[in-house]
């Protein structure tokens, strides 16, 4: 599809790949918001769908792939009949300059193509793992409510209407609880006791109460609740609602080590992880167990050239 689209009309901001997204789905995400196609200046031109890879070449790559054997081993897992995207990107572009149906101007510019597109389905891949990797980690949004509710609470001075109906003062240790274990912010130095220090009460003020204070000013003309903000509106609680990063397993898995990924020793933590983030992309992202470990392996060799 990206071979097919015409490069001098994408709409400001979005790459090929996102346009080719918009034509296959109708949408494009921007953050949590969803941007249909229609909201995009988005036109056809009579170069869109005109030229490009053929179907046939690109089924005549996957034939061919389909019998040959890969060099890949795993003592349990049929992984040499596993044919990755990457595989079929390579294998098309491999063949491009011998193709007759190409001018040599054309195999140039749909090679330097399908370098974003990997980059796109690396992006996808590492979502799947990292999701995988933290599943056990997601907070749920009722415990990020309550500690929005609580720092509203904190910073106004005011009180908190408990299960009972009695008015009390918000918690000073489900703060500090979850700007530690949740958030991964802070650690026991910025506290003393449950009292936060001024970074803690900074971050709560120009992250959260900021956040909050622009709902209320949006909707000025109503009465506002805490209850009316989704916690995804708030930027610093949109890691713990399900989207992590490297930091964060760092952070969480502290004996973790991606380049022991392929072949960990038993036993260590790196092992324990791989055997749940395995499971859990089987069970969460449809793989197979094999492809599920070349997936892995593959997005944990390039986070190792980075990890120290």
């Amino acid at each position: 599809m990206v071979s097919r689209l015409d490069s001098a009309n994408v709409p400001a901001g979005l790459d090929l790949v996102e346009k080719a997204l918009l034509f296959d789905r109708g949408y494009l995400m921007e953050g949590d918001d969803r941007v249909d196609i229609d909201d995009y200046d988005l036109e056809t031109t009579d170069r869109d769908g005109d030229h490009g890879i053929p179907v046939t070449y690109v089924r005549d790559v996957v034939a061919d792939l389909l019998h040959e054997t890969r060099d890949r081993h795993h003592p349990d897992l049929p992984v040499e009949h596993v044919i990755m995207p990457r595989d079929v990107l390579n294998a098309i572009a491999a063949g491009l300059d011998d193709a007759p149906v190409f001018s040599a101007g054309e195999a140039a510019e749909f090679e330097e193509r399908v370098v974003p597109v990997k980059n796109h389905i690396f992006t996808e891949q590492e979502r799947d793992v990292l999701a995988a990797m933290m599943r056990q980690k997601r907070v749920d949004e009722a415990t990020v409510e309550e500690y929005i509710e609580h720092v509203y609470a904190w910073a106004s001075d005011e009180q908190i209407e408990n299960e009972r109906g009695e008015y009390v003062d918000p918690d000073p240790l489900k703060m500090k609880v979850f700007e530690i274990e949740h958030l991964g912010r802070f650690d026991e130095k910025n506290y003393d006791g449950e009292a936060p220090d001024h970074a803690v009460k900074t971050f709560r003020t120009d992250k959260i109460i900021t956040a909050l204070n622009r709902h209320a000013w949006q909707r000025r003309d109503e009465e506002f609740r805490v209850g009316d903000v989704s916690p995804k509106e708030i930027p610093v609680i949109k890691t713990v609602l399900g989207s992590h990063d490297w930091d964060d397993v760092r952070r969480t898995f502290e004996d973790f080590d991606p380049r022991q990924w392929d072949n960990p020793p038993s036993g260590t933590e790196t092992d324990r992880l791989k055997e749940t983030t395995i499971a859990n992309m089987v069970e969460m992202g449809g793989y197979s167990e094999a492809a599920a470990e070349l997936t892995s392996r593959h997005v944990m060799n390039q986070v190792s050239y980075r990890w120290d």
